[in-house]
């Protein structure tokens, strides 16, 4: 059943998100060069490669328990992200801690743009589609439904694209990341958002209506 040709990429994936270890390493044999190629771009002064290694085979687990089938975006390209976004947190902790064996790491890929994009899906509706004070109507709507459960209010309210960008955002990555992986501009994602925020606010007066 594993044996190579047998199995696309895709379907691949999808036994691996269900527990399935031996799709799970064939797809981390399929990606080890990817993996190391990544790693290339990262120094340490002290320590060894291999333990980039492992952390970026940590984004690389990420990535096949995080892919949306839904969005039209290529595997490699998102798995792309996990992996430098998982080497870059390991470095951020490391000089954080000083004392880990990543300490004196350097990433050539570090953007300054980059630095606060591990956003959880509360901060990021709260700072980036909500804008007004804590106390809105709205927040409280979000709090009480559930970041998920807008969602699924909104699906008809969407474009694929929207939809999209938002999953992306939730799932804590930055504009940078996004134009990437959606191989679109940035002004595109911006206005993405601009008009979920109008859509959230839009669903929160219908359901309130519907009371």
């Amino acid at each position: 059943m594993y044996e190579k040709g047998h199995l696309n990429e895709m379907e691949l994936i999808k036994l691996a998100q269900k527990g399935d270890k031996r799709a799970q390493e064939r797809i981390f044999k399929e990606y080890r060069g990817f993996i190391y190629y990544i790693c290339q771009g990262y120094f340490l002064r002290d320590g060894e490669q291999q333990d980039l290694f492992q952390e970026a085979a940590i984004g690389l687990l990420e990535a096949i328990r995080a892919y949306n089938f839904n969005l039209n975006v290529k595997f490699r390209n998102f798995a792309f992200l996990c992996i430098k976004r998982e080497l870059d947190s390991a470095v951020s902790r490391s000089n954080r801690k000083k004392r880990q064996i990543l300490n004196n790491a350097i990433s050539i890929y570090s953007n300054k743009d980059d630095q606060n994009n591990r956003l959880d899906s509360s901060y990021f509706i709260n700072e980036h589609l909500i804008k007004d004070e804590n106390n809105t109507p709205e927040n409280n709507f979000l709090e009480k439904e559930g970041l998920y459960e807008l969602i699924g209010f909104l699906q008809k309210e969407l474009t694929d694209l929207e939809q999209d960008v938002l999953m992306l955002r939730l799932q804590g990555f930055s504009y940078r990341e996004i134009t990437d992986i959606l191989t679109i501009q940035p002004k595109a994602v911006d206005n993405a958002i601009q008009r979920v925020r109008k859509k959230i606010s839009n669903t929160y007066v219908k359901m309130k209506n519907a009371c």
